[in-house]
């Protein structure tokens, strides 16, 4: 025995009127829109918090691995560099553009690294700049690897 399923009337003709299919396609739009993490997380007020030290471990078992070298230095360096990162990440966070918070800053890969972040503000920031002072380009630089070569 199959359930039966049962619809609103204004649903149930092939011709459903266009009002009820815009209002229904607008708020799973808005749903889609609003429940995104990436437009959440950039939107975002402060700076996401990551483990640094579990980064920094992470780090010092790779160049163990490489070239066998282990000692508390290493570890102690990565964590300096974080945490100086994280600092001037800080400081200048309201001054990143949106789009490039959204793209730099991404606390879901393998290790989330504040330098890393850093770095890719840091040339978000150089290719605005870019932008700004050749508004006559035709084909704006970017820094996703999507230009044309």
């Amino acid at each position: 025995m199959r359930p039966k399923i049962e619809l609103r009337p204004e649903l149930e003709s092939p011709g459903a009127p266009w009002t009820t299919t815009r209002g229904l396609l607008a708020a799973s739009l808005f749903c889609l829109i609003v429940g995104s993490p990436v437009i959440t997380r950039a939107a975002s007020a402060n700076v996401p918090t990551v483990d640094i030290a579990a980064t920094c471990r992470e780090s010092e078992k790779a160049i163990t691995n490489m070239f066998g070298l282990n000692n508390q230095q290493t570890f102690d360096r990565c964590m300096t560099l974080e945490s100086d990162a994280r600092a001037e990440i800080d400081r200048n966070w309201r001054g990143y553009t949106a789009g490039g918070r959204q793209r730099c800053v991404n606390t879901m890969v393998y290790l989330p690294s504040y330098v890393e972040w850093l770095t890719c503000l840091e040339m978000e920031q150089h290719v605005e700049a870019l932008r700004r002072n050749n508004a006559a380009a035709t084909e704006p630089a970017t820094t996703d690897g999507q230009g044309k070569r």
